[in-house]
Order: C-alpha cells, then sequence, then structure tokens
C-alpha cells in the first residue's frame, strides 16, 4: 500500500519532516513498525510510551502540522498551557537557554494596526524590565511572519481559579497569604507605571513546592496616560471594556483606559471574596448586569458564607472595594500591610495545588489586633450601626418590671454545681460501658494477621487523582485529574498476596510461578482471575471472624481504584512515590535490597522470566512495598477510560457497570512508564494473567 494511502506511512513521514526525533530514533521507530506493523494509534502510542513526544506534539505531527511547533529556530512547543481574549500559551522549551518557558501568542486581529504592533512592543520593554519574585519574568518578544509573541518563565502551579474549583473556598490565612504576595507583585508593576487591568483569579498562579505567587499575563496592561486622552474616548465611545466582569472596578466600565491602580486594588478585593466564599462578588444573568452591580450595589457579605472569618477581613475587601477610587486603598502596598496581621507566619505558607494530602495550615495567634492602622492611612470606620443579636434591657422605669426583676436575681449557683457534678458522674460511668464493649474489638495498629500479612493502617484524607497531561507518557484514561476525599481508617496489606498465603486460603494455586519458579512461596500469586481473588478476602474474612483484631462489620476485600492510588502516592504527586525522574527502562523494577543486581529503572540487559519476592523493594511513606511493578494487581472497580469525568469527589467506588475490572501498578514485564502511580486499566474479570496477581484491605463492609 503507498504512503499516500497509509495512514502509519503518512504519520511517520510527518514524524521524519517535523525534525524533532533524531536520525537515530527515527531509525529505531522504522525498525519497530517494520516488525510490529502497527496502525497509526499504536505508533503514537509507541512514541509517548518512550517519552520522546508529548501527546500534544503527536497531535500537531499527526495533523500535518508539525513544522509549527518549532518556532524562530530557538522554541520547541511541547504543550497547550491555556487560552484567553488576547491569544494562546504553550509551554515550550528555550535550546539555546534549556529551559521550559511559557511562550504566548497575540492573536492576529489584536495588533493588526501599525499603532496596536507600536503599543505592544513599548510595553514588552516595560515588562522585561521588571523583576519581582510575585511577577512573572518576560524573557524575550519577537514577531515570525503575522505573528507577534513573547516568552516567559514558566511557572509549575496552578492559577486560584482552577483550584477554587478544585478544593473549595481556601483557608483564611492562606487566602490572605495568596492575596498578600499578589499585592506585593502589583506593587512593583505599579513603580514601574503599569496597570494591569485584568487582575482575576486566573492570572495569579499558586507555585508548587512553597515557591511565590505569580501575577501573569500582563497583556492587558497599558503604560499608565492621562485619562480623556484621544485613544481613551475612542475606546470607550466604540463600547469596549477591558477586563472581566465579575472583578472590574465601576470607573473600569465607565472609561477603560482612563484608570489607575486603584481599579487593579478594587479587583484584588474581589478576588480574595472570591477565594474564600467560592463565589463571585456580583451575580448576573449578563455581563451588562454584572457591571451595574458593580457601580451601584454594595459590596458583598463575607461572614454571610464564612463566618469562620475574622471581621476584619470583611472590612479589608470592602475597603477594596468602595465605588470610589479615593476610598480604597491608594496603592497595592497598604493592602498588603493590613492583610498582614491575617496571613500565615513567615515560613509557613504551604501553595495549593495537586498534593498527595492537604497541607495543615497554622492559624494566626492575632487574628483580631485591638487597633489597625496601616502607614498614615486607617481603614475606613465600621458600620456605627451593624445588625446584631445583642440586646440591652431598658432603663428602669418602675420597680414592677419582671424583666428586669430576673435579670437581678440571684444566680442559683448550688444548683448548677449539683447538676454539673452528676452529669460529671453519668460520663465518667458512659465511657466506662464503652471501653468495656470496646477493648475486645479494638484492632492494632498496625496488625500481622494468621497468614503472617502485615496490615498498614491508612487514614482518611484527601488527594489528587490521576496525572497531569504534561506527566511523561501519559496514557489516555488517566485524567482529568480531580480532587478525592478518602473516608478513613482502612487497613491495606503491605505487600502484594504470595503463593504461599493463597495455597493456604484456597487450598490450590493457578500461579504460573508457583509452578516454575524457585522459592515460589514468597512470589506473588499470579494467574488468578478477579473472582479468584475476591473468593479469597471473603474465605480469609470468615477465618479471622474470631481473632483479636476482628472488627464486627469489618471484612477482607479488594481495595477500590481509589483506595489503591491513594496508598501508592501516599502523600506524593509525582509519578512514582519516589519522585519525579526515574529511568524508563524495560523493567518496572525498583531498589531491590539484597543480593538482586537490578537497581530502581529497571535494567534493560536483563529480562527476567518471574516478578521478585514480595517485600524486596523500596517501601513509601506508608510502609508500602511494590505498589510500582512486580505484578498487577486487581481492584474492585468496574473499568471505563472516562471513568475520572464524572466521578464522585467523596470515596468514589468507580462505574455501576461494566465488562472488566480495573488492574493497577503495572507488572514486571512493564517498562517504569507503565507503573506510575496513575498507570490504570482493564482486563476481564475471568482472565488469569501471569502478570497480574492482587493485594487486600481490611475495612468497613461496603453499603
Amino acid at each position: 500500500m503507498s504512503s499516500a494511502v497509509d495512514p502509519t506511512a503518512a504519520f511517520y513521514h510527518n514524524l521524519q519532516d517535523c525534525g524533532l526525533l533524531s536520525a537515530a530514533q527515527l531509525r529505531e521507530l522504522w525498525g519497530w513498525i517494520a516488525h510490529k506493523k502497527p496502525d497509526a494509534q499504536a505508533l503514537a502510542r509507541e512514541i509517548n510510551r518512550r517519552g520522546w513526544l508529548t501527546v500534544f506534539q503527536i497531535k500537531e505531527i499527526a495533523r500535518g502540522r508539525g513544522a509549527s511547533l518549532s518556532i524562530a529556530g530557538r522554541y520547541t512547543l511541547l504543550d497547550i498551557l491555556g487560552e484567553g481574549g488576547m491569544g494562546r500559551v504553550y509551554k515550550a522549551h528555550d535550546k539555546r537557554m534549556d529551559r521550559a518557558v511559557a511562550f504566548k501568542v497575540i492573536r492576529k486581529e489584536k495588533l493588526s494596526h501599525p499603532a496596536a504592533s507600536s503599543r505592544f512592543e513599548t510595553e514588552i520593554q516595560a515588562l522585561s524590565a521588571m523583576d519581582h519574585p510575585n511577577v512573572v519574568k518576560v524573557y524575550d518578544a519577537e514577531r515570525v511572519g503575522d505573528h507577534h509573541f513573547y516568552v516567559m518563565e514558566f511557572i509549575d502551579g496552578t492559577d486560584l481559579t482552577k483550584i477554587v474549583r478544585d478544593r473549595g473556598p481556601l483557608p483564611v490565612p492562606e487566602a490572605c497569604e495568596i492575596i498578600r504576595q499578589t499585592a506585593l507583585g502589583l506593587q512593583h508593576a505599579f513603580e514601574k507605571g503599569l496597570v494591569h487591568r485584568d487582575i482575576k483569579p486566573s492570572n495569579i498562579i499558586v507555585s508548587r513546592n512553597n515557591g511565590p505567587v505569580k501575577l501573569v499575563d500582563l497583556g492587558l496592561a497599558r503604560l499608565m496616560e492621562q485619562p480623556g486622552g484621544n485613544e481613551g474616548h475612542r475606546v470607550t465611545q466604540e463600547g469596549f471594556v477591558i477586563g472581566t466582569p465579575d472583578f472590574l472596578a465601576p470607573e473600569q466600565a465607565r472609561d477603560p483606559m482612563g484608570v489607575d491602580i486603584r481599579a487593579d486594588i478594587y479587583a484584588l478585593g474581589g478576588t480574595l471574596y472570591y477565594i474564600l466564599t467560592g463565589r463571585v462578588p456580583y451575580d448576573g444573568i449578563n455581563p451588562t448586569e454584572k457591571l451595574i452591580k458593580h457601580c451601584t450595589d454594595p459590596p458583598p457579605s463575607l461572614l454571610m458564607y464564612r463566618p469562620d472569618a475574622p471581621p476584619p477581613v470583611e472590612h479589608i475587601i470592602h475597603w477594596c472595594m468602595a465605588k470610589r477610587p479615593e476610598d480604597r486603598p491608594q496603592t497595592p502596598i497598604q493592602l498588603a500591610r493590613a492583610l498582614h496581621p491575617y496571613c500565615l507566619p513567615p515560613g509557613a505558607f504551604v501553595a495549593p495545588g495537586p498534593a498527595g494530602l492537604p497541607p495543615t495550615y497554622p492559624q494566626p495567634t492575632h487574628l483580631q489586633p485591638p487597633a489597625f492602622a496601616v502607614s498614615g492611612m486607617p481603614l475606613p470606620p465600621p458600620d456605627p450601626n451593624p445588625s446584631s443579636q445583642v440586646f440591652k434591657l431598658p432603663p428602669q422605669t418602675t420597680t414592677d418590671d419582671p424583666i428586669r426583676r430576673r435579670s437581678e436575681r440571684k444566680f442559683p449557683t448550688g444548683f448548677v454545681l449539683l447538676g454539673l457534678g452528676a452529669l460529671l458522674v453519668l460520663a465518667i460511668f458512659s465511657y466506662a460501658i464503652y471501653r468495656l464493649f470496646r477493648s475486645d474489638s479494638e484492632i492494632p495498629d498496625p496488625f500481622t494477621n494468621t497468614q503472617g500479612m502485615k496490615m498498614v493502617r491508612v487514614e482518611g484524607g484527601m488527594y489528587r487523582r490521576g496525572s497531569p497531561e504534561t506527566e511523561t507518557a501519559r496514557r489516555s484514561g488517566e485524567g482529568p485529574v480531580h480532587e478525592v476525599i478518602m473516608r478513613g481508617p482502612f487497613f491495606i496489606s503491605a505487600t502484594e498476596v504470595t503463593n504461599g498465603q493463597f495455597i493456604k486460603v484456597m487450598l490450590v494455586n493457578p500461579s504460573r510461578s508457583a509452578k516454575f519458579a524457585a522459592r515460589a512461596e514468597y512470589l506473588p500469586v499470579d494467574s488468578v482471575t478477579w473472582e479468584e481473588a475476591n473468593e479469597f478476602c471473603r474465605k480469609l474474612t470468615a477465618l479471622e471472624e474470631n481473632q483479636p483484631w476482628a472488627r464486627k462489620g469489618w471484612e477482607y476485600r479488594l481495595p477500590t481504584e481509589a483506595e489503591w492510588e491513594f496508598a501508592a502516592r501516599a502523600g506524593t504527586m509525582t509519578p512514582f512515590a519516589f519522585g519525579e525522574q526515574l529511568t524508563f527502562g524495560n523493567q518496572g523494577v525498583y531498589k531491590v535490597t539484597g543480593d538482586d543486581p537490578l537497581e530502581r529503572g529497571g535494567d534493560a540487559s536483563k529480562i527476567t522470566s518471574f516478578p521478585q519476592d514480595v517485600g524486596k523493594t523500596e517501601a513509601n511513606k506508608f510502609g508500602l512495598h511494590d505498589m510500582h511493578g512486580n505484578v498487577a494487581e486487581w481492584c474492585s472497580d468496574w473499568y471505563k477510560p472516562e471513568a475520572y469525568k464524572d466521578a464522585p469527589k467523596d470515596n468514589p467506588t468507580g462505574p455501576a457497570d461494566g465488562d472488566k475490572r480495573v488492574i493497577r501498578g503495572g507488572s514486571y514485564r512493564d517498562p517504569a512508564s507503565g507503573v506510575r502511580s496513575a498507570v490504570r486499566a482493564g482486563v476481564r474479570p475471568t482472565e488469569r494473567l501471569d502478570t497480574v496477581g492482587f493485594r487486600i484491605v481490611y475495612a468497613p463492609v461496603r453499603q
């Protein structure tokens, strides 16, 4: 079949033309094609599995757009990060500086006029001069053909809109710290003569790993000019509004080009309200209605939705969102100082974003200072007539006032003390009864069951399930990344079930390794069906119902997919529980101890026929072995590639039906990329595969 009609050959031809693969890689790939004779989709998966190209690059090359991935001979586009009104942002590799960068291409129609193009170049020069830890750094700007672009530092983090959507409203100290850092960055822009004009949660990125908060997308910023200039009148008369209606200052709705830094402060106050409540300041059926409310309605109530917030924080939001600019903080630094008492202590800020477990945020010890003033700019006075539930007795007008009589009557102290004593005795007696009936059902932490299986206690918590689109060798079905709440505690076996343990319970063993391998007793069981794994759990529950650790209403069972990944990650969000980078070898064998020569990442020259003894690999932070590799492990859930799209957040148990069951963790035959924490696959429950075994959990019976 000719290459003109052969999709695989056409795809390979596009790979040759794009220039992103070396001659050696192309030769190796051609040999693989000649041997495997794959279709185009299988070829794409193989390239991704090898980690040579990103998913985004593969898609663009398959569409014949591979040449567009290289810009100006210096930048290689890796992935698309986002798209807005001004243009599209990519993650790219700067070959000259050997670093990841963010690459923003401006829409052609935005700079079609010569004056606009000149203005863009002037603004980029101003942005390049900015140097502050809370402002994204601009490295370069060029024009290629009709396209203008500029190059910024790449920030490994998440914007506030996504954080709030994924996690919900933020703790008060964390939210105040994020806005304080943003205000510091905005102060630097103000000192350089810049107004942002589009402050909103999606333009504030919280870096991972305790990095600084970054103010991004200054593409709408313009050098400050006197209000009322010709250009300002022109833009207003044509009905253009620069900014986002949800966070737009009243004066910006009237005259977009006549605003100053105080419009940004207004938007920053609205952003603080959003990340504390998960709500925009003003609802409306359309942008016009929202703009009208910004101009006419009073600032929204924070305490209505966050009664745990200190009242002065609401006061600060109202100060920022005052209708008249002169009634707001006059500079961002004033806002930063006002927020400081309500922020996390120095060094305690933990950046939100993908993480295995939510951080615990220390609370400030001085949430309500006795007095409050900032550099000569006091906060506006609070409402002199606030609504409250504090009542005062009326003045005494007669001696026969029953309300006053009751209030002045002596308090019956003796009766109260007697009642408190009785309650104390009742509480002690109740606790003694509870301990009497509870003691027999307490589970040791951890415990080893009758089959010699060490059961590790895993507490409940929150984590982010799945892999981000930027993760190397990511497969379909691993996303979208989403937050999951795990209800705990539950116990999970520290290792996979071995041949020896399986035989003791089931009396038979179909495992391939049990028939042919030496020391098979200590190898993980394989070639068991999903139902046989469940039957093992049922029999083990019955065998141990009278053991000291047995708890009424609990059972042994297969882990849910969510429980499995929570345990495998052990508080991490990296591809493996042991870190970010691992060599993608031919086998997923990790840090084997003892005399085994295989090291983490595998050894391509030593292909083994069987898995390793359980418990020989490095344990993760929960104390669990072999979560990566050895044998893949059955989970209780039905498998569907798109299961994550509609998965519930709280203790998910997978789809209601299907024709395959989930396996997790990969096997000794998989490359390292195939045993990442997020890798998932489906196998028919009746199949016997010599690469699939299981581990068990001990947990409450599911209703």
